[in-house]
């Protein structure tokens, strides 16, 4: 049976997710793919480039650059034979740890191409995060920043069980030895001008990238999807346009990876910086370049609300601007929104297993995160696994078509991960109400969200662990001024007569770690934690009683 639509106060019909009664779970709309998700993802690129040749597909805004879809077909082809000549074959890993780039899509396709399998890392990584993947994948192939070289060569040496056979590519200069320049990569070869994609097989078995995921606890782990899950992806698209998409977002997020892909399969040109996020720049790109599509993060959305140019910003071209990442508190949409007089507002919600699990339109909020995204299934289980009605709290249970293939190298985990009949145990308590709308109220997991860069809190709570004077430390999440972002703070107990001070935490952890996991909320010192019989720290409960102390 379906369930009925709302009307919100401004008699907009919002319609939610259908529910099945007797299975007991609510689906999103269900739609084929318009593209062949057995024909891989390379195939489809090249066939979509070679329809428009002279259309621009990627612009870049730092240097005014503009790709043909001519131009970049090539490149991609070119980089596939250069790697084809270089010994690498369907199956291989790569480790790309990369920003924004002019080359990085047709390093990125031209791997593809192949049936190489991708682990995108976040550039800002640290030499610890980079060994903890490339541990796992055992990459041949690395392509890096010339910013993040040297650490990026520390963590293929204490890696890769032999690093001499590692080839690393580097997004710019290259140098003699370890590290050579991606420019190679790009130059003509035989070959170029008759090439052909080959049929790799089964792409619903081909695995396609491997993201990196915390998980429910500890260090990442790498979420195996395949050529199908990507191909089926209906994000962007071109329910609204044609025209220019753009992002902060590097390979390493699935916002980044969609964006290209919505590029290559749509025509859509692709503006790219590989300068961080501000403002100040957002607005500039927006109104130079007449961007259509977007999505950022809550906290950049707080910041450009903050900012007094957006007053008078022209941001009249936007027909679409997706927000998430993280929660997305309902008052940014609801301003964003205010500001689009062509466009409109989405939230997102979503996991490196699934993908996008649903979107809310902003004329259409109500305190939910929306109904269901297309071909996305959901039921609610209790404590026992047993299924629940509308209204009813458990945790969310996630299947979509394209089923993500399982954690690298991590059976026990993958087991954990899925139910019998393969639905994804998300960690996340919520309901869904009889409108068809998902209600986030809880996350089992302790991963913390910092600016769209997950955090482990065990990770901290080690170096922390190991200074004299610390009894015991529990990290946790608690929210920026903003409330679009969480902040990792330290709460401490400390041994008895110890003098520590928040300094030298802080100090220490910053020493360490990546900018992205530095306790920015701050270290607190109680003088006991809240245990369970066994002797474990109750995280949820030292959260409430941080959050009491600070109200």
């Amino acid at each position: 049976m379906a369930t009925k639509s709302k009307v919100n106060f401004s008699g907009h019909k919002c319609n939610g997710s259908e529910y099945d009664a007797k299975r007991q779970l609510w689906f999103g709309e269900r739609l084929p793919s318009v593209l062949n998700p057995q024909a891989g993802v390379g195939r489809i690129v090249l066939d979509s480039l070679a329809r428009s040749p002279d259309k621009v597909i990627q612009i870049n805004a730092d240097t005014g650059v503009r790709l043909t879809c001519s131009e970049m077909r090539l490149r991609i082809v070119r980089v596939a034979l250069h790697l084809q000549k270089l010994g690498f074959k369907k199956g291989d890993f790569v480790s790309m740890a990369c920003g924004n780039g002019e080359h990085v899509v047709p390093a990125f396709i031209g791997c593809w191409l192949l049936g190489l399998a991708i682990n995108p890392l976040a550039p800002v990584y640290g030499k610890e995060d980079f060994t903890h993947m490339m541990q796992q994948t055992q990459s041949r192939l690395v392509f890096c920043d010339e910013s993040n070289r040297s650490v990026v060569q520390e963590a293929v040496r204490e890696a890769i069980r032999d690093p001499g056979a590692v080839h690393l590519f580097v997004m710019g200069k290259g140098q003699k030895g370890m590290a050579r320049s991606v420019d190679e990569l790009l130059a003509p070869i035989d070959g170029e001008e008759g090439f052909r994609a080959e049929y790799l097989g089964d792409a619903t078995k081909l695995i396609a990238m491997v993201l990196c995921s915390s998980g429910t606890t500890g260090l990442p782990k790498g979420v195996c999807l395949s050529h199908a899950h990507f191909v089926d992806g209906m994000v962007f698209s071109t329910e609204v346009s044609d025209g220019p998409i753009f992002n902060f977002s590097s390979l390493f997020w699935a916002t980044g990876i969609f964006a290209v892909l919505t590029s290559l399969f749509y025509g859509r040109p692709r503006v790219l910086t590989s300068s961080p996020f501000n403002a100040e720049l957002l607005i500039n790109l927006i109104e130079k370049h007449r961007i259509e599509n977007l999505f950022t993060a809550p906290s950049y959305v707080s910041a450009l609300l903050a900012h007094p140019r957006l007053a008078n910003a022209d941001l009249s071209s936007v027909r679409q601007w997706h927000v998430g990442g993280s929660m997305v508190p309902e008052e940014l949409v609801i301003k964003l929104q205010q500001h689009l007089p062509n466009g409109h507002v989405r939230s997102i919600y979503g996991s490196s297993e699934i993908g996008f699990i649903t979107r809310n339109e902003a004329i259409c909020l109500s305190n939910s995160v929306g109904p269901l995204a297309t071909n996305v299934e959901c039921r609610v289980v209790d404590d026992e696994g047993r299924a629940l009605g509308p209204g009813q709290t458990g945790e969310l249970q996630l299947a979509h078509r394209y089923m993500f293939l399982g954690y690298l190298n991590n059976e026990q985990a993958t087991a954990s991960a899925l139910t019998d009949d393969g639905f994804f145990r998300s960690g996340d308590i919520g309901y869904m109400d009889a409108n068809g709308n998902l209600f986030l109220i809880d996350r089992i997991k302790d991963i913390i969200k910092y600016n769209n860069y997950q955090v482990s809190p065990s990770d901290l709570e080690g170096i922390i662990q190991k200074l004299d004077g610390v009894k015991q430390v529990c990290v946790i999440g608690v929210p920026s001024a903003d409330r679009a972002s969480d902040l990792p703070m330290a709460v401490v107990e400390r041994t008895p007569g110890s003098k520590v001070q928040e300094a030298e935490i802080v100090r220490l952890v910053d020493e360490q770690v990546a900018d992205f996991k530095r306790l920015r909320g701050g270290v607190r010192f109680v003088d006991s934690f809240p245990m369970t019989p066994s002797g474990k720290i109750l995280r949820r409960a030292v959260k409430k009683m941080i959050d009491e102390l600070q109200a």
